[in-house]
């Protein structure tokens, strides 16, 4: 079994959205607004990563840090490129060697919103050195129902992609913040420790459900969140099993581990739909 669980690590748990817009691409709100907006709502850190560049702005709150990032756009593809110094030409270089600069680079790859950008599994699958996939964009279900990429991403995970889920706002405009968020665990609000716990995977997703805790034990999952009506523990194929009450809310939900479903994830739902989701367990 392959999880690194949260839950177990010391630490504390910090808000943050990894997929922002400002003016410097297209963005509505200069770079100091949307910080400010987002620390007004809670939120403890910012990924700022307009369009083919890199917008170095700092933030001046010791409890709300913002990290440099880019969203690179190259054949159809919308890569994110976090923490990441300096922006670099993608004019000859191929999607491929798009993640691995940002590899060498010392930051770190995301690909974004699969279906709103027709992007397909084996596409996704022809690729490597990235970290994880959006499987919510808040942006592309506000402006074209198309913000959930989970179906391609249980396509990836079935074929042994060991990848994780990440929920983000994309954020342009004040219709589309707060939207999509990661929490992740760490000891501090320090730059190297969020990044180190994201490409750990030291975080869950969420559009608005709050994982509260998750224990593996006696080959059990046992995981404890806010009041749901839902739970899904997907797995390979016809594997893993949905939890419900007849739409009467829960907050704890169980599963038997069989040992042949490959990698399991839990996705959680409340009576608003908004969702939890875990990232995967890999057997």
């Amino acid at each position: 079994m392959e999880f690194f669980n949260p839950f177990e690590e010391e630490g504390k748990w910090f808000k943050g959205n990894i997929h922002t817009h400002t003016r410097n691409s297209d963005g509505k709100f200069l770079p100091e607004e949307i910080v400010k907006i987002y620390k007004e709502n809670s939120y403890d850190f910012l990924f700022i990563t307009d369009h083919n560049k890199i917008t170095d702005y700092k933030s001046p709150f010791n409890d709300f840090l913002t990290i440099k990032g880019i969203e690179f756009n190259k054949d159809g593809f919308h890569i994110l490129g976090l923490d990441i110094e300096q922006s670099f030409s993608t004019e000859n270089l191929t999607v491929q060697q798009i993640i691995k600069k940002t590899n060498e680079t010392g930051g770190f790859a995301i690909i974004c919103h699969p279906y709103w950008s027709a992007i397909t599994s084996p596409d996704i699958l022809s690729l490597s050195g990235f970290i994880g996939i959006e499987i919510f964009n808040n942006s592309c279900e506000i402006e074209k129902g198309k913000g959930y990429s989970t179906i391609q991403y249980d396509e990836v995970l079935q074929k042994g992609l060991q990848v994780f889920g990440f929920a983000v706002d994309d954020c342009h405009s004040e219709r589309d913040i707060f939207g999509g968020f990661i929490m992740v665990k760490t000891k501090s609000l320090d730059k190297e420790e969020i990044c180190n716990s994201i490409k750990n995977g030291l975080f869950y997703s969420s559009t608005g459900v709050i994982i509260k805790d998750l224990k593996i034990e006696d080959n059990t999952i046992k995981i404890s969140f806010s009041p749901s009506i839902t739970v899904d523990f997907i797995a390979y194929g016809s594997n893993g099993i949905r939890i419900y009450n007849e739409g009467i809310e829960f907050d704890y939900a169980e599963y038997k581990i069989k040992g042949i479903e490959k990698y399991i994830r839990i996705e959680i739902t409340n009576k608003e739909n908004k969702k939890g989701w875990t990232n995967p367990i890999f057997l």
